[in-house]
């Protein structure tokens, strides 16, 4: 058979780029199952199958994908797990022994880079079925305005910066239950940047700040970036007008000074 003679050339099997890496595949197919059996003959990981896990390198997009699978897909590269994407066609192509420069594509990992679409996230809406994992990432801004208070029991990252007196900014978030804290750890909810950190992240521009909360978590093995993100002027602006509905004494000295 030609497959038997293209693995023949071990160049051709070391630089399979199916080779050891888990491929899924979401959308419709003429016959899914022999495509998935011959991509595990071509040196796929046992472990391919249908669907979309975090641990998809190569991700094969049939036609017609459900609304469902692209919102999984958009939650998993919102946590830093972003397969490598293929047609059907280049799939096709693979199998004749066609790479079209895939070869030298590195192995997806675990990555994130933070950009504003990180602080204006808003999940796209999706279920979890039966046996199916949990896409885990459902987080928008954390100030809501209403009744509720949407800081109490809730972990903060505060970091330190000079144009901010942090000591009251975290004096505050106490009043309101939270847990102001001076790192950033795996079970941070919050992340209340700096204003001066926000501007440069408008601009494209990533300072300690970014780039430790970046570092921290693409080290770790939280698999799921589940944080929130505001900003110290959004804060403030957040108690003034909680104030005004749940006045409360402490509060108002403590926002008095930090305006002062």
């Amino acid at each position: 058979m030609i497959q038997q003679e293209l693995f023949d050339d071990i160049s051709f099997e070391q630089n399979n780029p199916l080779r050891n890496r888990r491929v899924g595949f979401i959308g419709k197919f003429k016959n899914r199952a022999t495509l998935i059996k011959r991509a595990k003959e071509f040196g796929a990981s046992e472990k391919s199958k249908e669907g979309l896990t975090r641990d998809t390198q190569i991700l094969v997009l049939g036609e017609n994908v459900r609304q469902e699978d692209q919102n999984r897909l958009l939650c998993y590269e919102h946590d830093g797990w972003k397969p490598l994407k293929i047609s059907e066609a280049e799939l096709l192509e693979i199998f004749k022994g066609h790479y079209l420069g895939l070869e030298t594509a590195p192995t997806p990992i675990k990555q994130v880079s933070i950009d504003m679409s990180y602080y204006n996230w808003t999940p796209p809406v999706t279920s979890v079925e039966e046996g199916e994992e949990d896409t885990g990432t459902r987080c928008s801004s954390p100030l809501v305005y209403g009744e509720e208070n949407p800081l109490y029991g809730k972990e903060i990252f505060v970091p330190n910066s000079p144009d901010t007196n942090i000591g009251i900014i975290r004096q505050l978030i106490g009043n309101y239950g939270g847990y102001a804290n001076a790192d950033y750890y795996d079970d941070t909810n919050i992340v209340m940047l700096s204003d001066a950190t926000l501007e440069k992240l408008k601009q494209g521009i990533k300072d300690e700040v970014i780039l430790y909360i970046e570092n921290r978590y693409n080290r770790s093995n939280t698999k799921m970036f589940n944080i929130q993100f505001t900003s110290v002027g959004d804060f403030i602006n957040w108690v003034k007008v909680r104030i005004r509905q749940f006045p409360d004494e402490s509060t108002i000295e403590l926002l008095s000074k930090y305006q002062q």
